[in-house]
């Protein structure tokens, strides 16, 4: 694995500069400088999806067959028995969480076909699972199936399309569309180092597809040259070097309500989004409410221009909407439910 992250390095002249970008928010100034730290030391596969700054997220101890075999013995029960003294509270309700993204996305057409497909013990680096219902689970991949899930049902891409996601992390949801759509052409942008981590598990998954890799993206000023079935890594600073194209589905789920308001503007006004084919948003309605200011930024949902003519559906995202998180706010420390919900909206610009 080593080989590949140094690969992806030598391919991104850039790599190491991301901390001097204009207008990071502070919580991707905080990620991106433990992340230069944390490559300085060496990665192993376990750390590309789970790590100090960023992880897969709610999920639960057990004793299984499973854990024993992917996490070890030993470590399976000393974690099983301290958190049955330390966070029984805290994991009762992370497992009605959990529960629930179940049912709501079983609800939903094809929805048990691609829970009971895509046990996330099988993918690159999982360690953190949970056995249930036939399959195993955590919280972040319940949020791939079910967008994977509204992808597939609303037809939002089809082979030899172009997808453009902003913020990859580890590539989860890219691994996911690529394995039912093989052929569309998948644009990735993000920091280099969530890119270096989705190539890892990409390259991993689909070892045989053209990665193409940020100093070759010159190459690619056309997007419809890219080859049927090949991942592009574009860093967040490279992103108006791709933007004078026309794609047919545009996705960002949480972060643009995590950026400052300048660098959200870059995205939500530049071609590449104002001209997609379709565009797959999740974000906060409010991203700092005043009462807890979450994120540095005051973006709210009347900023994203939504056009009514264009939008083809719009709602509450669900899942994680029960989610409970011991937090302190307002000078107290309890389980609350986030201080913002989360809008789902699919825009189709045919």
């Amino acid at each position: 694995m080593q080989e590949k992250i140094e690969l992806f390095i030598k391919n991104s002249p850039s790599f190491y500069k991301d901390g001097e970008l204009n207008n990071i928010d502070n919580k991707h100034q905080g990620i991106v400088k433990a992340a230069y730290q944390q490559f300085s030391k060496g990665v192993n596969i376990r750390e590309i999806k789970n790590w100090a700054e960023q992880s897969d997220e709610g999920t639960l101890p057990q004793l299984s067959l499973l854990q024993f075999k992917h996490v070890g013995l030993f470590k399976t029960i000393f974690i099983y028995f301290a958190r049955l003294v330390f966070r029984r509270k805290r994991d009762k309700f992370v497992k009605s969480t959990l529960f629930d993204d179940m049912e709501i996305i079983k609800g939903k057409k094809g929805g048990l076909e691609l829970l009971l497909e895509n046990p996330v013990h099988l993918t690159p680096g999982s360690t953190r699972f949970y056995q249930y219902g036939g399959t195993t689970i955590n919280a972040r991949w319940l949020r791939y199936i079910y967008i994977l899930q509204q992808i597939k049902s609303n037809d939002l891409i089809k082979d030899n399309q172009i997808w453009v996601d902003v913020g990859s992390f580890y590539g989860g949801l890219a691994g996911l569309i690529k394995k039912y759509f093989p052929e569309v052409k998948i644009i990735l942008v993000d920091f280099h180092h969530q890119l270096c981590r989705s190539y890892v598990y990409l390259s991993d998954l689909y070892p045989d597809v053209d990665h193409i890799f940020p100093n070759d993206i010159s190459q690619y000023k056309d997007l419809n040259n890219m080859p049927n079935g090949s991942i592009m890594y574009v860093p967040t600073s490279e992103y108006e070097n791709i933007q004078n194209n026309k794609v047919d589905l545009f996705t960002n789920s949480f972060s643009f309500g995590e950026m400052r308001k300048e660098v959200f503007k870059s995205y939500i006004n530049s071609s590449l989004y104002c001209q997609a084919r379709h565009v797959y948003l999740v974000n906060r309605f409010v991203s700092a409410p005043f009462f807890e200011p979450t994120y540095d930024t005051d973006i709210n949902i009347l900023d994203y221009k939504l056009n009514q003519d264009d939008i083809v559906y719009f709602d509450i995202f669900p899942i994680h909407h029960y989610m409970l998180i011991e937090r302190k706010v307002l000078g107290r420390s309890e389980f609350r439910n986030v201080s913002s919900s989360y809008f789902e909206t699919i825009i189709n610009r045919d």
